[in-house]
This record gives C-alpha cells, structure tokens and sequence, in this order.
C-alpha cells in the first residue's frame, strides 16, 4: 500500500484537471484491480456459439416487392416456438457462429459500449478504415494498454462462459429491453449479469480483430469467406454481433454472428459505419492496483479521446484527434 501512496503523492504535484481526474478513478480501483476504470475481466471455458435454426426467420430473397416484412414476424415466431428472435433476412446474409469449443484466457473489456456509460452512440460508427486507424493508435501503447478485441474475446464477453447466452441478457429477444435510441446504459436490464457487459449486439454491432481460433470455426462450412469472397484470415477487421434491428443481413440480437466490410481503405470519410462501434479491450495488468503513473498518464491521454467522442458525438472526430489531422481522405 506504501508503494501506491507514494506513487500518488508524487503524481499530485502536476496540476492537470485531465491527469487528476484519471488518478482519482485509477486510485478508486479496487485493490486486486487488474484491469482499467471501467473494464471488467472476463475469461472461461466451454461451449461458444449458436445454430442458425434458433432464429424464426422471414425470407425476403427473391420477392418481387418487399412491404413490411416485420408483419410477418409474430406468426414465424408461433411457427418456430421456441426461437431466439425473428430474422427478417435480406438478399445478402451473414453466417451465425455455430457451437464450439473455446477457451478464453483472462481480459478486460468495457463494462459499456463505446463512448460509456450516460453518452450516446457515435452518430457516424466507423468504417473499416477507422478500424485501422484506431488499431494502430492503440497499437503505440500509451493509451493504458488498450486495443480492440478479438472476435472470440468478445463474443464470450456478451455471451458469457459456460452460459453462452445466444443475447446478452438471455436466451430470447424481449422487446422491452434496450430500447432504441436511449443513452448508454440506460436500461440496467439490457446486461449480462454474470460478465458485467452491457448492450453489446442488442443496440449496435461492434468491430473487432478476427482471432485464429475465431477463423478456424466463424461459418458452418470453413475455409470461411469474407467480403468480395476473400478467404477470412485473423488479423482481418471484422464487425461482430448483430444490433436491435429485425430486418438486416447479420442475424439480430446476438454476438454470435459477423461480417467485414472489405480491405480498409483511407477513402470515403463517414461512409458505411453508423452500425458499427469499437469494441475496447485490454490485457490485465497489476500495475493497475499500485496506481502505476505510466497507466495513469494513459488513462487520462485515453479518456482525452473518449470525451471528444463524447462531445461531439463523432468517431470521426475522436480519431482526427488521436491521429493530430485527418484521419481518412475525402
């Protein structure tokens, strides 16, 4: 305790609202913290995924005219009986991850979806190149060791381990909770109890890093197919989970589903991202619990970024802010 204390008499000495204010939520860190202000850790082993066949689905491929599909919903759901939720599904849809073993070492993600808890989400999301752009500038380490998850990470992380909850609050859809358009976090019952998470493919789907073992299983018939039919490959930026619509090629509702949006290209700023947020997570670290001042100086360098998110409600902005200039080119 003497370590820690010391550390942060020390720290005091700088007069730096940003600074203080990220000393104050790391000191707050319980004293066995392993990971940063609102994160929490999540590991586990056993079953992941689901099967497509949980879904009641309503199939637009092919109709001449498409009128309100979701009309079409309560009597597929009578159909199917005890299905997840109604998919409507579009020309174009996205495989469901089916069942498979895993096992996920220990890792922080956030509690809450980018930009936290009370904010809204960014209106414009980020497109495969914001992806890039964030990986790298988390890839410099100086932002308290974060960096995006992997697929597996957080597919576990809403689902949690051994539960493997097909939504993050459960084993169905219910139309009371996370609503659409509310402040993040403002349904406490749109959560996973057990892992802590919050909303995560019940509102918006979330990009992160496809991992091998993620690859190795991520389609019912591997090698899987990425877009333009590239083989997927782990390193690829992916969006994983669905979001609140019924309608849409990802399936709804759930983490345990993806699509990419093609190779990042620095063209076409705020093109093709409002569905799509960050997915942050971190590897634990001890120094977290003697308040280390190299991760107190990153969390405040982090929380810097998150609040012009915030702000301004852009991602765009966030990223020109962390790059020092345009992050993409017009």
């Amino acid at each position: 305790m003497w370590v820690r204390r010391s550390v942060v008499l020390l720290a005091m000495a700088c007069n730096d609202p940003g600074l203080d204010a990220a000393r104050a939520a790391v000191v707050a860190l319980p004293s066995d913290a392993r990971c940063p202000p609102g994160m929490v850790l999540v590991e586990g082993a056993g079953t992941l995924g689901m099967r497509a066949e949980r879904f009641a689905v309503v199939s637009t491929a092919g109709r001449a005219e498409v009128v309100d599909p979701q009309a079409e919903c309560p009597a597929a759901l009578a159909a199917h009986g005890a299905a997840v939720a109604c998919w409507v599904q579009t020309d174009l849809v996205d495989p469901v991850v089916p069942p498979r073993a895993v096992r996920v070492a220990p890792v922080c993600v956030d509690a809450f979806p980018f930009p936290g808890e009370g904010a809204t989400y960014t209106e414009d999301g980020m497109t495969a190149w914001d992806a890039k752009v964030l990986h790298d500038v988390l890839a410099r380490g100086d932002l308290g060791g974060r960096r995006l998850c992997t697929a597996t990470e957080l597919e576990a992380a809403v689902a949690g381990l051994p539960a493997n909850q097909p939504v993050v609050y459960g084993d169905r859809h219910d139309p009371d909770r996370c609503p659409e358009g509310a402040r993040i976090g403002q349904d406490p019952t749109c959560a996973n109890r057990a892992t802590g998470l919050h909303e995560y493919a019940a509102v918006h789907s979330h990009w992160v890093v496809a991992d091998p073992a993620f690859v190795a299983s991520a389609c019912a018939q591997p090698p899987c197919k990425a877009a333009g039919n590239r083989p997927l490959q782990a390193g690829m930026f992916l969006v994983l989970g669905g979001t609140g619509r019924l309608q849409t090629r990802q399936a709804p509702l759930t983490p345990h589903t993806w699509h990419d949006h093609g190779r990042p290209t620095p063209t076409g700023c705020d093109a093709m991202g409002h569905d799509d947020q960050p997915a942050i997570c971190a590897d634990p670290n001890p120094g977290w619990a003697t308040a280390d001042a190299a991760l107190i100086a990153g969390e405040a360098r982090w929380q810097a970024l998150v609040d012009v998110a915030r702000e301004t409600g852009r991602m765009d902005r966030m990223l020109d802010a962390a790059v020092g200039g345009r992050s993409c080119s017009e």
